[in-house]
């Protein structure tokens, strides 16, 4: 557990740029820029909203740079999750969370299928 806090506090000195491919960077900011859409948020809420996504990403991406376990690796992402779900919470209103949340239960299922046509 303290090889978690330690990667947490440590995933924001993580450059995320030179980790993902040009073409990664403009997919990830389509993503991105989707998901603003669907959620319908305000010019006050994008910044916020992007800034949350970053973060997520840069612990995604610091966690691919270790060698961590898959047990850790798996509450690590956990962690990074959490946190940014309960920040998106905060940031947006019901109908919007429950949009955010149908939004990620696609993307997840999506992400699984990927992984097994990978194996």
């Amino acid at each position: 557990m303290l090889s978690v806090a330690l990667f947490v506090v440590g995933i924001h000195s993580v450059n995320a740029q030179s980790i993902l491919s040009e073409e990664q960077q403009e997919q990830l900011v389509k993503n991105v820029s989707d998901f603003m859409y669907d959620l319908n948020l305000s010019e006050r809420d994008k910044p916020a909203f992007r800034d949350i996504i970053s973060d997520f990403f840069v612990g995604l991406i610091a966690l691919r740079a270790t060698d961590f376990s898959m047990d850790t690796n798996k509450k690590v992402i956990k962690t990074l999750v959490k946190g940014r779900d309960a920040r998106v919470k905060d940031l947006i209103s019901r109908e919007q969370y429950k949009v955010y949340k149908n939004r990620v239960k696609e993307r997840k299922a999506g992400l699984k299928d990927f992984m097994k046509q990978q194996k």
